[in-house]
């Protein structure tokens, strides 16, 4: 059997389809609050589908998600679409509609959960103004993400790559933690030439030195040309 989640908006076309399309028996329908508010335009959209819903014989609620908050929105739907999965083993989730905050807080909620349970669920995305969408699922997130990271590490050594695993985002590191760590893990290196990995490292942009012989893994994109 399958559930939905929906992001709505002004417009019940995609969700409509989605109804048609999977016949889902239960929906949880997302919609924006900005400042504790609703636009009028999206509960109208959400009383039409309610209406069509339940002329198909499928049971919707809606739930409201504050979007300017984005951790607690992230939070909220978490929940949901956690909560859908535990009543129903496949879940759509249709990002056909909905403020662009929504729909990113969404597909972040999303990508928050396990491996193991993002494989239960199917994303759709509509393309406006028309019926068609395209599919996806929890592979085609792993699969771009790999070479995403493939397309980056290729171009560093060994040594380089180990350093980085060992190393936590902005947390600082003395030289001589960084060398046990290595050593720990049954690398021959020497502090010299870990100075030099360093150094390298600093200049592609992955590390900084946040004063002399501390270190610290950055969060930004590295430079790799």
């Amino acid at each position: 059997m399958v559930s939905a989640v929906v992001v709505l908006g002004f417009d019940i076309t995609h969700a409509i389809t989605t109804l048609v399309n999977f016949k889902p028996r239960e929906v949880d329908v997302i919609t924006a609050v900005i400042d504790n508010k609703i636009d009028q335009r999206s509960l109208v959209a959400f009383n039409s589908f309610e209406q069509i819903a339940t002329v198909l014989g499928v049971r919707c609620r809606r739930v409201d998600v504050e979007v300017l908050d984005f951790s607690k929105a992230v939070e909220v739907i978490r929940n949901v679409i956690m909560g859908r999965l535990s009543s129903e083993p496949n879940v759509i989730l249709d990002l056909g509609g909905g403020l662009r905050l929504l729909v990113v807080e969404v597909l972040t909620a999303f990508l928050s959960l396990p491996q193991s349970l993002r494989k239960y669920f199917k994303i759709l995305l509509y393309i406006e103004g028309q019926n068609r969408f395209v599919e996806l699922g929890n592979e085609d997130f792993i699969q771009e993400l790999a070479k995403g990271k493939e397309a980056v590490w290729s171009k560093l050594s060994y040594l380089e790559k180990v350093v980085l695993e060992k190393m936590e985002y902005n947390v600082p590191y003395s030289l001589n933690q960084i060398y046990e760590m290595l050593r720990q893990a049954g690398e021959d290196i020497t502090k010299q030439n870990l100075v030099r990995i360093l150094n390298k490292l600093i200049r592609k942009n992955y590390i900084e030195r946040i004063k002399k012989g501390t270190y610290i893994k950055r969060v930004l994109i590295p430079i790799t040309n």
